[in-house]
């Protein structure tokens, strides 16, 4: 089961591949209204990747790996293909080069977001920040950007509390929890 994504029926302990071509997955978050698993993983050196998963599609979608990343190997040597398309895999969402060492992802959809828009919001260790992404109603685009930098902090965990519209994030270093509400 190396490289995949599995659901696991805790009745039966009978189990689905979701998708193959992981990498090193760190976040899950499960969109119920679209059928939709968006994940996180880590690349190479570089490459990190926000990958979308349709449920609703009878394919189980191939992210590449290790075949296709936009990272390179940590000696420099670039031996992956970077177009994921181009070799039968699918695209992600989005990838950062250089690494930011990706941890957590949260969904807010346009009837939580406090501005009617959809947005991810995805944790990093490496590069110490919350990168806020603004994406489109069709979950195909990224319409905006924004990235939130917490001085030596490793995010590792993050988590949202729609009740009270506050941010729970879990910082490595410290080691502590943080409380972050943003207002419109």
């Amino acid at each position: 089961l190396l490289g995949k994504i599995i659901a696991i029926n805790k009745n039966t302990k009978q189990y689905d591949v979701m998708s193959i071509g992981n990498r090193n997955p760190q976040g899950l978050f499960y969109v119920k209204k679209q059928n939709l698993i968006i994940n996180t993983e880590h690349g190479p050196k570089g490459g990190d990747e926000i990958n979308f998963n349709f449920l609703n599609s009878t394919d189980v979608p191939n992210f590449g790996w290790d075949i296709a990343s936009y990272g390179v190997e940590y000696d420099g040597r670039k031996i992956y293909k970077d177009s994921h398309s181009e070799h039968g895999f699918v695209e992600p969402f989005k990838y950062f080069t250089p690494s930011i060492g990706i941890s957590e992802v949260i969904y807010l959809s346009d009837e939580d977001s406090l501005d009617q828009k959809k947005y991810l919001f995805v944790s990093s260790l490496r590069a110490a920040s919350i990168y806020i992404i603004e994406i489109s109603d069709q979950f195909n685009d990224v319409k905006d950007e924004d990235r939130l930098y917490f001085s030596q902090q490793r995010l590792r965990d993050i988590e949202y509390d729609n009740e009270n519209k506050v941010f729970f994030i879990l910082f490595e270093n410290t080691p502590s929890i943080g409380v972050l509400k943003i207002k419109s």
